[in-house]
């Protein structure tokens, strides 16, 4: 009886630590966001210009995660993905309701400190022909970015 009382006990425990741990690596119930990645994100949208308010989402202390556009890393809670490219379809019968939603202005150095940014969408925007920031190269995760704009919307 003792080794059965010994194996349930150990049965006991390795069951509270496998729940334990599923909970903590899930990132929607432990996984803290990371204050800096938040702090980064409103800095970035600190310098854009967003005349139609699709940023809007991007305030206060709500998870990040779910801000428009961003998309995070399930299990750690970082900042993956950025998709704040401006699509539009034929629906857009004028090029002043499709202006309206570009995005303008500057990018950020804060996003150097999103580390685990892998793809990166900022296309058909307006950034006033800007080249691409060359600190952006200092982003090892980056593996996608696309900053194409659309010359002849007219």
């Amino acid at each position: 009886m003792d080794k059965a009382m010994r194996f349930v006990s150990v049965f006991r425990f390795l069951s509270i630590a496998t729940i334990t741990t599923i909970s903590l690596c899930n990132g929607n119930l432990g996984v803290p966001r990371k204050q800096n990645e938040r702090q980064a994100l409103l800095m970035f949208k600190q310098d854009l210009k967003d005349p139609s308010n699709r940023l809007l989402s991007w305030v206060g202390e709500g998870d990040f995660c779910n801000w428009t556009g961003v998309v995070c890393d399930n299990l750690t809670g970082h900042v993956r993905e950025l998709h704040l490219g401006n699509y539009y379809s034929d629906e857009y019968l004028n090029y002043s309701l499709y202006q309206e939603n570009f995005l303008g202005g500057k990018v950020n150095t804060s996003l150097l400190n999103l580390k685990h940014l892998s793809y990166m969408d900022l296309s058909n925007n307006d950034f006033g022909g800007i080249k691409i920031p060359s600190f952006l190269g200092s982003l090892k995760s980056l593996r996608y970015l696309n900053s194409q704009t659309q010359s002849s919307l007219e």
